[in-house]
């Protein structure tokens, strides 16, 4: 169970990662293309990323295998 969430959560922060890196790319490397509304767009998409890390940061992962346990 925990080693699935954890995977998650690995996958999660690569995924925020790579868009913190588009976004930066976004800003750096493009000019009179409405860049920083792209990278803002991108920032916010990260962000609520960010937001669902922190959940799953925040599960216990002990009261959730007692919780699927007592539910099989």
């Amino acid at each position: 169970m925990s080693r699935s969430l954890n995977e998650c959560r690995r996958e999660l922060r690569s995924i925020i990662n790579e868009l913190r890196d588009i976004e930066w790319g976004v800003r750096h490397d493009f000019t009179g293309i409405g860049q920083d509304l792209c990278g803002d767009c991108i920032d916010k998409v990260a962000d609520k990323y960010e937001g669902v890390l922190k959940r799953l940061n925040r599960v216990d992962t002990n009261r959730l295998a007692s919780w699927m346990r007592d539910n099989d």
